[in-house]
């Protein structure tokens, strides 16, 4: 579970294994962090797609790890990912440093969103390599992820566009 050190891949597939590995991670690290970002939201409505968004990141954890064990003979480890470590981090200073309400709202949207821009990235390049690598099925599957992870980035846009004009007259 270490940090990649130089010259683990020598191959395509060695590094799409690994972003599988990172994604993994990054996706129990976000079924951890969004309760608490659930707890912490005021707007009912981004309450209800943090949400959501934890349920469809349970079952991106059981789809990443049934693409891994295919991979990875089995063998269905994680990479922790220090860069969505940092971004959750920057989550939880928002909640310390914010009272509860519009202004905190604001804030959770925004880590929220930079979570879904990096998984958007990561779940792009991962599928581009599984078709790169003759995978179909996986890239058939983080195609159905990559596009859940668009509608939730979506969904936040538009919550924001609300949540942001009322944190500003505060």
């Amino acid at each position: 579970m270490g940090l990649i050190t130089p010259n683990d891949f020598q191959s395509l597939r060695e590094l799409y294994t690994a972003q599988l590995r990172y994604l993994l991670s990054t996706e129990k690290q976000i079924v951890k962090g969004l309760p608490d970002m659930i707890e912490h939201a005021d707007d009912l409505q981004l309450k209800q797609a943090f949400q959501s968004h934890l349920q469809e990141s349970e079952v991106h954890v059981s789809r990443l790890e049934d693409l891994i064990g295919d991979v990875n003979e089995g063998d269905v480890d994680d990479k922790k990912d220090p860069i969505l470590t940092a971004i959750v981090g920057s989550g939880e200073n928002i909640t310390k440093e914010t009272d509860p309400g519009a202004v905190r709202d604001a804030g959770l949207i925004a880590t929220a969103q930079k979570i879904e821009h990096y998984e958007i990235a990561s779940y792009g390049s991962a599928r581009d390599w599984a078709i790169q690598l003759g995978l179909s099925s996986h890239a058939a599957t983080l195609e159905k992820t990559l596009a859940e992870e668009k509608h939730a980035d979506h969904l936040l846009s538009e919550i924001s566009q609300r949540a942001n004009a009322v944190a500003a007259t505060v």
